[in-house]
């Protein structure tokens, strides 16, 4: 049976180099009364750009509705596809994973669907999808891309360390004391999503030079006596990305690492100052 695998913009395929054949579903950023298409309308480099240009930007993001995906789905069955497989980023972070089981629901007698949370985000997201992907060209049965992926959901984390706290207080996730004292004190949180698809803090220093060094002793920690691969995400900042390429490469003994620009989606929450890694653990 013929399966289109799906996920969603904040994946970061659309920056992925190498051939691959799947479908993106577009979460929107909102500039003023402009809808942009997350990856299509604008890409990670101009929005960034904007961004350093105009710190007192604001954009907001919105998830696509349960009608846009289902007309997603629609435009699957007039293809000829039977079954879909959709992986989105963490339902603790967007609510795309929700949008897509109720629009699988509408179209479930003509398409079979199904919606798999990553729990994470980034490249990360799109490592699953991509798994995905192969997994089922090689003709693998759902039972068993679902193995693999629960596997990989279970054994994997991003750290990921903030230069400039701006862009988490401007959008609302960091407010209050704990966005007036962030500033005034020059933090630099050390951040994780966890095993439930949560970010959380989980230290922080005054020192973003620092926060790198402890990042790689978190991977050190999480990998203790183990194979994984890993992937470096970035946002905007080159000489941060370099900084950080270098710690890896002297702590951990990693280097050229696959590098996936955040996108504007994700830059909307967290800023242009970020850095961070994705790590998988093998079976």
């Amino acid at each position: 049976m013929k399966v289109k695998v799906a996920s969603t913009s904040t994946s970061c395929l659309d920056y992925y180099q190498e051939n691959h054949d799947i479908d993106i579903i577009r979460i929107k950023l909102l500039d003023g009364d402009k809808e942009l298409l997350d990856g299509k309308d604008i890409t990670a480099d101009v929005f960034y750009q904007k961004l350093r240009e105009n710190p007192s930007w604001v954009p907001k993001t919105s998830q696509p509705s349960v009608g846009e995906i289902l007309t997603y789905f629609e435009s699957l069955v007039e293809q000829g596809y039977e079954q879909a497989f959709i992986t989105t980023l963490s339902k603790e972070l967007s609510g795309t994973y929700n949008s897509a089981l109720q629009a699988a629901q509408l179209i479930e007698d003509k398409l079979k669907v199904t919606v798999f949370d990553t729990k994470t985000v980034c490249f990360s997201e799109g490592y699953f999808a991509l798994e995905a992907d192969k997994m089922f060209k090689e003709g693998k049965s759902l039972e068993e891309v679902l193995e693999r992926l629960n596997f990989l959901r279970d054994h994997n984390t991003i750290f990921f360390a903030v230069d400039d706290l701006t862009q988490l207080v401007n959008n609302g996730r960091l407010t209050g004391a704990k966005a007036f004292f962030g500033k005034l004190l020059k933090v630099k949180p050390i951040l994780q999503v966890n095993e439930e698809g949560k970010i959380v803090s989980i230290d922080k220093t005054r020192n973003i030079k620092v926060a790198l060094k402890s990042i790689a002793d978190y991977i050190k920690h999480f990998t203790k006596d183990k194979k994984f691969y890993a992937h470096i995400v970035y946002a905007g900042n080159p000489e941060l990305l370099g900084y950080f390429e270098n710690i890896l490469e002297f702590e951990l003994g990693l280097k050229n690492l696959y590098k996936a620009p955040s996108t504007p989606v994700i830059g909307a929450h967290i800023g242009p100052d970020v850095v961070g890694i994705g790590v998988f653990l093998q079976e």
